[in-house]
């Protein structure tokens, strides 16, 4: 168990270097830039959308102009000769309706208008901010294979020190179980207890779990899955 232990201190060093070039300020520049691809699609969606919705709302400011134009027409056409003087507040009445009808049409198509250009605008500022975005991701990306290349020698000495203890583990089993729950993330994968509480996930454990583990010396954490030591 002593050497497993040694290799899981080892491993905890390689994670805390690979661990540098997640943290390093180009990587934290390449996520930041990740992100921002995603956000930039989806607002490109969401424009996309909205442009469509316009185009709908234009067709049907057309059909409308269409028939308000056939409605001026058959106004046009009236001979006023024949109309009565009681029907002259009708015809007044109609013209009147006609042209609120138009200029709240001309009202919706200015706003269609405004939105339209209000889309084409933010359009290109984003596909600027794309285009400039990408431009840096390679040079981001050389700082951050840089900084792996840095840290690479220090990892491979300490990959050849575990290779060097794994002839000597003697519980293969649980050597086999420790690279088992390391490969799912889980580390460390041998803790010790600290004060009743799980040194993995630092939740307190039941008396009766205790109790067990004094007698079994080693049980897994009913929280993290961890495996909880009483003595190392």
């Amino acid at each position: 168990m002593k050497t497993i232990l040694e290799i899981q201190k080892l491993d905890r060093q390689i994670k805390l270097l690979n661990r540098e070039v997640d943290k390093c300020p180009a990587s934290i520049d390449f996520k930041k830039y990740k992100q921002f691809l995603v956000e930039g699609r989806t607002r490109f969606e969401q424009l996309e959308a909205q442009a469509n919705e316009i185009i709908k709302n234009y067709n049907q400011s057309t059909n409308r102009y269409t028939k308000y134009k056939g409605n001026s027409e058959i106004m046009r056409k009236r001979n006023t000769k024949d109309i009565d003087l009681d029907n002259i507040t009708n015809l007044i009445s109609d013209t009147n309706e006609l042209l609120g009808d138009l200029t709240e049409e001309n009202r919706r198509v200015e706003d269609l208008v405004r939105k339209s250009e209000e889309i084409v605008r933010k359009s290109a500022e984003l596909s600027n901010k794309l285009t400039e975005a990408k431009k840096r991701s390679g040079a981001i990306k050389a700082k951050i294979e840089e900084k792996k290349q840095e840290v690479a020698p220090k990892i491979a000495e300490i990959e050849k020190k575990i290779k060097s203890l794994e002839p000597k583990i003697v519980d293969k089993d649980k050597y086999e179980k420790y690279k088992e729950m390391k490969q799912k993330g889980i580390f460390p994968v041998y803790v010790n207890l600290e004060d009743n509480f799980c040194g993995g996930c630092k939740v307190e454990l039941n008396l009766n779990f205790i109790e067990k583990l004094r007698t079994k010396k080693m049980l897994p954490c009913e929280h993290c899955g961890r495996i909880i030591m009483l003595d190392k």
